[in-house]
């Protein structure tokens, strides 16, 4: 019986502990939201806004074992401008390892894009930040003005 109490009583203190809200907060940041821009490779200018490329046929997908599933997609910008792509692709597949999505522009141009999220915990907070990307296999350059990832075409 002593024993029986002794254990519930350190069962009890365990729960309670790991129960506990030592920083007075309780977070968990998905992934963030990815921006990519669709550029020419040599001026850089957008080529979403220049109509090359139309919003209705812009797509991003991903395979799930062998079925095709889609990402959501919005269209975002600065100062009222809706011409780089917004994507939650992160929350689609596995954390912790490379997973690669489809961009479809158009019956003749689809891109790769290689995406890896991490998991990161400071004991308060968990947060999934971007570790890694490759559009096409390269490294992805990122405009320093709105930090969405360029597509250059």
């Amino acid at each position: 019986m002593k024993k029986t109490v002794s254990l519930a009583a350190i069962m009890a203190t365990m729960l309670n502990y790991s129960c506990l809200n030592r920083c007075d907060v309780d977070c968990v940041n998905p992934p963030s939201p990815l921006w990519f821009k669709v550029v020419d490779k040599t001026s850089l200018n957008n080529l979403i806004a220049e109509g090359i490329y139309h919003r209705d046929t812009i797509k991003i997908y991903y395979f799930d074992g062998g079925t095709k599933k889609f990402a959501n997609i919005f269209y975002v910008g600065p100062a009222g401008q809706t011409d780089i792509i917004e994507t939650n692709i992160g929350i689609f597949q596995p954390l912790e390892q490379l997973n690669t999505f489809y961009l479809y522009l158009n019956q003749y141009d689809t891109d790769t894009i290689v995406v890896r999220f991490v998991k990161s915990s400071d004991g308060c907070c968990t947060a999934y930040p971007l570790d890694s990307i490759a559009i096409n296999g390269n490294y992805a350059d990122v405009d320093k003005g709105d930090y969405s990832f360029l597509i250059k075409k």
